[in-house]
């Protein structure tokens, strides 16, 4: 169900403007309405809109300080009364100029030290690869007579560069083998330029910094240690930088509180009006907050409230509790329902489970479906994993209608068997269909009627015109399979109804006389085969319940051909895990195409937009 939204309008002094906007947002049940769409022009051209103010800059500092020190602020404006805090903005602004820059001196070194850690851990990781080189690295830099390049190459072309350079005094060591690269240190005469024919060979070169001295194993030492050193360092820093906060934190906190209040106020402030004494809000608010409105104004003579008709639809607040409540994110899927239609959140939540449950039907099965939605749904608070549980309580139903556990006939079953069942099943789930397209029909039709459309409620496929077609369509045909032949009547009235639908479709068409003949009759032909269509697409519940019960029998024919006890097991055990996993998500897809393709095209319009509330932000 949706909750009725109101309009209203409030005049209010420039001064009272904190108080009135803050309460707004404590509230989070009022969405603003831009008031281009209720004042006329000449009203608005007399009205401005508020400058900013400096908070944004301030308000930025103090995240700022919060982003340096890890921490990330949990204010609490519901419960502040900013016009008893005693604090000033001077008072704010001065200290986060004092506090601010001294911590970001200590976090710019304590950066600058992570940056230095960062190059040397990964000298460490080169120098790591050069263990087996027993050579002071820089006494061979600096040699008269050879010069080395340390990097990597890919494994492909690791022959190759030895292969160009096999004829050259060029000594080619692997030192470390990657799963793509390989690692190499090449020495060669210092005279002889290797650069062109180690870029030609896909070479990536790295290169030590020239401070460092000894073999490879002793740099590594070094660098274990000067590492150990910055660490050290930045936990120091790291420790200041956190003492100068919490030496501050009362402050700071109240500080931020007190700024993050009258950012959000000051944001909120962009979406109102006002002359040099008097401000202009509009929003859509619940009948609830609204009387509390009119409770909180009554104790401010100085404000007005005023009802107000916007030129828009108001926005969609779904409303419904407790089990209902979490089907309200499959609607989502489809989209919002315009706040002048039927929100069907309560039927989609009845068929979904009826749908699943009938293609699904097993105790055990849904059992294990349940606690898998149901357990995680506790611990994630996540609506689809309710949706899930309640499908698997739902399949445990329909599992001892068909007194089906975990594939096996071993109870009596309550209503059919749907493999000893076969046609019975096909035909109920044609029933089903007609049942829910019929009902979807009934639900447009009621949107018609709430909006007053009276050529759509008449004359629409999905209105008065397509119900009295599709029943009379149903009659004739179960007439046909009683008898053998259609009824003249139904003949004879589902020609004269086609005849009104193509009439209407070509006088509603907007295109050339031409293509309006053309058009209006694919457009009728296209919905008669949409009737067939979509009562047919049915048949899939009664499929999947038999190829659920086909697939266990499956996997028992192939468990029972194995010997061992063992493996009959594990082929039963997989066999279910597969069936739960793949056939369950094909199922619920099924459900989902369904309630979307065969019922809500009929009646859902998604015209709706969500009800956004104003609310703090940081």
């Amino acid at each position: 169900m949706q909750e009725k939204l109101s309009a209203f309008s409030i005049i209010a002094p420039v001064d009272e403007s904190e108080r009135l906007l803050k309460r707004i947002l404590d509230t989070e049940s009022v969405e603003m309405i831009p008031l281009e769409s209720i004042l006329e022009e000449e009203t608005l051209n007399l009205l401005r809109t508020p400058d900013h103010t400096f908070y944004d800059d301030i308000y930025s500092k103090f995240m700022n300080l919060y982003e340096m020190i890890g921490e990330t602020p949990s204010p609490e404006p519901q419960n502040v009364d900013i016009s008893k805090m005693n604090i000033s903005l001077k008072d704010v602004n001065a200290f986060i100029e004092k506090v601010l820059p001294v911590v970001e001196t200590l976090h710019r070194k304590m950066n600058d030290l992570k940056q230095e850690r960062e190059k040397k851990t990964k000298d460490l990781e080169i120098v790591e690869r050069l263990r087996m080189i027993d050579v002071n690295l820089k006494d061979l830099r600096e040699s008269e007579f050879f010069r080395y390049h340390f990097g990597n190459i890919g494994n492909d072309y690791v022959e190759r560069l030895k292969e160009s350079v096999k004829d050259e005094d060029v000594l080619i060591l692997e030192v470390a083998v990657e799963e793509e690269k390989t690692w190499l240190f090449v020495i060669h005469r210092k005279e002889l330029d290797l650069e062109s024919t180690l870029t030609t060979a896909g070479f990536v070169e790295y290169s030590l910094s020239e401070s460092y001295s000894g073999t490879p194993s002793e740099i590594s030492l070094q660098l274990e240690d000067e590492l150990k050193v910055l660490d050290s360092e930045i936990e120091i820093l790291n420790s200041t930088i956190r003492r100068e906060f919490y030496k501050n934190r009362r402050l700071v906190k109240n500080y931020f509180e007190y700024i993050y209040i009258l950012k959000n106020i000051h944001d909120l402030l962009q979406k109102t009006k006002s002359t040099e004494n008097f401000l202009v809000i509009s929003g859509w608010t619940t009948h609830q907050n609204l009387e509390e409105m009119k409770r909180f104004l009554e104790s401010n003579p100085r404000m007005v409230l005023l009802s107000c008709q916007p030129n828009t639809k108001p926005p969609t607040l779904l409303k419904n509790r407790g089990f209902f409540k979490h089907f309200e994110s499959i609607t989502r899927m489809f989209g919002i329902p315009s706040s002048d239609e039927i929100d069907p959140t309560p039927f989609v939540a009845i068929m979904f489970l009826a749908f699943f449950g009938m293609m699904f039907g097993d105790v055990g099965h849904g059992l294990v479906l349940a606690l898998f939605g149901f357990g995680l749904y506790w611990r994630l608070k996540n609506d689809l994993l309710y949706v899930i549980g309640s499908a698997g309580v739902s399949s445990s139903i329909f599992g001892m209608l068909y007194g089906s556990v975990f594939g096996y006939e071993i109870i009596p079953s309550i209503w059919k068997r749907p493999m000893e069942n076969i046609n019975y099943f096909l035909a109920f789930s044609i029933y089903i269909g007609i049942a829910t397209i019929t009902f979807a029909m009934i639900l447009n039709i009621v949107n018609n009627l709430k909006n007053r459309e009276k050529r759509e409620l008449l004359f629409n496929h999905n209105g008065i015109l397509g119900l009295l077609f599709y029943w009379i369509a149903v009659v004739s045909v179960l007439i046909f399979f009683m008898n053998g032949s259609f009824p003249r009547f139904g003949l004879i009235s589902m020609g004269v109804l086609v005849g009104v639908m193509y009439v209407y479709s070509f006088i509603f068409t907007e295109a050339p006389l031409s293509e309006r003949i053309v058009q209006a009759f694919f457009e009728v032909f296209e919905i008669l085969i949409s009737y067939f269509s979509n009562t047919l697409s049915f048949v899939r519940l009664g499929a999947f319940a038999l190829n659920h019960a086909g697939l266990f029998l499956a996997f028992y024919t192939m468990a029972k051909m194995a010997k061992n006890p063992v493996v009959t097991f594990v082929i039963l055990f997989l066999g279910n895990i597969i069936i739960i996993g793949l056939e369950g998500l094909v199922v619920f897809i099924q459900t989902l195409r369904l309630e979307f393709y065969e019922f809500f095209t009929r009646f859902f319009k998604d015209s709706g937009r969500e009800f956004n509330p104003e609310r703090y932000k940081l």
